[in-house]
């Protein structure tokens, strides 16, 4: 019978007394064939060295020994890399007749060291289901990358319905952004003291937003300059269309609560999802329903009748603006161009990785507008080359153009498509 005996080594290429404590700085030279193209050769030999420079600061070696009664059968021996570099630069790119080479220097901080270890005692796996840097899976990263979005006043269609809820309308853009905070899966920019300017139709249209913010200097641009300022992939406002009382039978009292929930995208300013979200308290007293001296989005406010389904409507409006946005590929803004050197407003909060390989696009400098001129559609987008990110701060990272094609210039598009 067959006994299988798995080892796990790790090797530091530095001692312990220093490694682990800080990050190591590692040179390592990576290579690809050149086969379909130039460009994607450069991006699998970037790839390749970030591996290599991952091998020479925490390696691990898998040994599987398989055995019997008369002694050892076979050894199997794997090495693999555990951990993520910070930072890369790239020293050195040449090419031969069929490869395309690459000499980078990486920062691989000590906390990876101290991971594997961790990982070597526990007999945890070599992967243990994550990805690594260089591991840009469509799927993966495209569930990986946390959009932005930026949460608005709503609007109200009758103010005498709210008298007894004081600046509901910012308050319920607050709350929103609030426990989309604490969801997680997007980040957020509070936006409750802007209020946007809506069509019948749920259309940021005009050319003036109320808040501390100068008019728009295209109409139906509102909403793309509105983003742009803020740093945001999209925009969401609403509108309190309904939070009357009525009288029903044997005096029960009714409170309407019906909002209209919007998602505008930052890049085109159009219109990705509309939503209706409604519900309706009955109680035998009014004040059940809202105690008149409890502050709004309270713990008080939230425990009663009112308050409870207010709650429920939070929560419903949190898990549509993560679905509409997740739905949509990930886009980020150039902030800097230095050459093929390129800065995007996208970093680790976003969930960016060093070794990422993003789109990039020139936008029109005008919008295309319809036939008569009057309504901006949305600016060109003209597709340029990748960009392989390099070095990865908290708000903003850094990437190298795979190409010489296009200067890019701030303002353009950063994007992943899957």
């Amino acid at each position: 019978m067959f006994k299988l005996l798995k080892i796990l080594l790790p090797v530091l290429a530095v001692s312990l007394s220093g490694g682990l404590a800080q990050a190591q700085t590692v040179e390592a030279e990576g290579a690809a064939r050149i086969e379909t193209s130039v460009a994607l050769a450069k991006r699998m030999a970037l790839q390749d060295a970030i591996r290599q420079a991952l091998m020479q600061a925490n390696a691990q070696i898998s040994i599987t020994t398989v055995t019997t009664r008369t002694g050892v059968v076979a050894d199997n021996m794997r090495f693999s890399a555990q951990g993520r570099v910070t930072q890369v630069t790239i020293l050195r790119e040449w090419t031969d007749e069929d490869h395309y080479y690459v000499k980078i220097r990486a920062q691989v901080p000590g906390d990876a060291l101290i991971q594997a270890l961790l990982k070597a005692e526990q007999g945890g796996n070599d992967s243990a289901g994550q990805a690594g840097p260089y591991a840009n899976g469509n799927a993966e990263a495209a569930n990986r990358y946390r959009r932005k979005v930026a949460v608005s006043q709503f609007h109200v269609l009758d103010r005498t319905q709210i008298h007894d809820l004081p600046k509901i309308e910012t308050e319920l853009a607050r709350e929103l952004e609030r426990r989309l905070i604490s969801d997680g899966r997007v980040l957020t920019v509070n936006a409750s003291q802007y209020l946007l300017p809506l069509t019948e139709e749920g259309v940021i249209s005009q050319r003036r937003i109320l808040g501390a913010l100068p008019p728009a200097r295209e109409p139906h641009q509102v909403a793309s300059e509105f983003a742009e300022s803020l740093g945001v992939q999209f925009v969401v406002t609403g509108v309190i269309r309904d939070m009357s009382v009525s009288n029903h039978f044997l005096g029960t009292k009714m409170r309407h609560l019906e909002l209209d929930l919007f998602i505008h995208d930052g890049i085109s300013g159009a219109s990705v999802a509309r939503h209706r979200v409604s519900e309706t308290v009955e109680e035998r007293v009014l004040t059940d329903l809202h105690p008149a001296d409890t502050v709004v989005m309270s713990e008080k406010f939230f425990a009663s009748p009112f308050g409870r389904k207010v709650d429920q409507m939070l929560d419903r409006m949190v898990a549509l603006i993560v679905s509409d946005v997740g739905s949509q590929p990930f886009t980020a803004r150039v902030i800097r161009a230095e050459g093929n050197r390129v800065y995007f407003d996208a970093g680790g909060l976003a969930n960016i990785r060093v070794g990422d390989v993003l789109n990039t696009y020139k936008l029109s400098e005008v919008p295309v507008k319809d036939y008569p001129g009057q309504r901006a559609l949305g600016y060109t987008e003209n597709p340029s080359t990748n960009l392989i990110v390099t070095q990865v701060q908290r708000l903003f990272s850094v990437g190298e153009l795979a190409e010489d094609i296009a200067r890019l210039a701030p303002g353009d598009v950063i994007r992943f498509e899957p």
